[in-house]
């Protein structure tokens, strides 16, 4: 089953204080869903053009901020817990095996390659992105949830939004729940301050959907 029809049974259960990693999932399906996107646009010759290029650009930083995130406010705190670190190397290495498949696609991007080239490229990193998310789920984030702290767990989520910036903000949550389904969207605006929402909801999505962006052929 892949990832954008698995059903949603990912919902935390213990404790009360136990980390809730349902923003994790969310970002996971966003990845997903833009690569689906863009093979698609590749696939039926929509490129190269504005949207691509913007939609690669915001997809990209992301990617880098959420990856680089993990590297300094994840994996190292849990190498410190665990007595096997099989996982955590594997992680990184997973990491740098997608810088490659990342510089693939910007090459194509970058050299207008033919259509079918950036379709095979993106297609490439789709495949690497998802069974590295799927292992990061089955494999680290119970380790997350088992040994580290809310307050730890904090400082990584805090970590990417001064990373991003309000600026940032204000283009990665409409991103974030692009096409997400009403419980993802329920939970990701049940955590933010009541600010953000009221930004999202008024200004952020408004202005996202108004700007060039990754579309499926079907919906642009």
């Amino acid at each position: 089953m892949s990832r954008t029809t698995r059903p949603s049974t990912r919902t935390p259960s213990g404790p009360r204080d136990r980390i809730d990693v349902s923003f994790m999932y969310a970002v996971h399906d966003a990845f997903q869903r833009d690569l689906d996107r863009l093979i698609a646009m590749a696939e039926a010759g929509d490129v190269p053009g504005p949207a691509l290029r913007a939609g690669w650009d915001r997809f990209s930083t992301f990617l880098h901020v959420h990856h680089t995130a993990e590297d300094t406010h994840l994996w190292p705190v849990l190498k410190d817990r665990v007595a096997d670190t099989a996982v955590l190397e594997q992680m990184e290495a997973e990491h740098n095996a997608l810088d490659g498949l990342l510089e693939g696609v910007d090459t194509a991007i970058k050299t207008s390659s033919p259509a079918e080239v950036l379709a095979a490229r993106a297609a490439e990193l789709a495949q690497g992105l998802t069974a590295h998310c799927d292992h990061e789920e089955e494999l680290a984030l119970p380790l997350v949830q088992k040994l580290m702290t809310k307050k730890e767990w904090d400082a990584f989520g805090a970590e990417q939004r001064n990373k991003l910036g309000m600026s940032g903000a204000a283009s990665f949550f409409p991103w974030l729940l692009d096409g997400a389904e009403d419980e993802t969207r329920r939970k990701v605006l049940g955590i933010v301050p009541p600010p953000v929402r009221l930004l999202y909801r008024a200004v952020w999505r408004p202005r996202y959907e108004r700007a060039p962006r990754w579309q499926t052929p079907a919906s642009a």
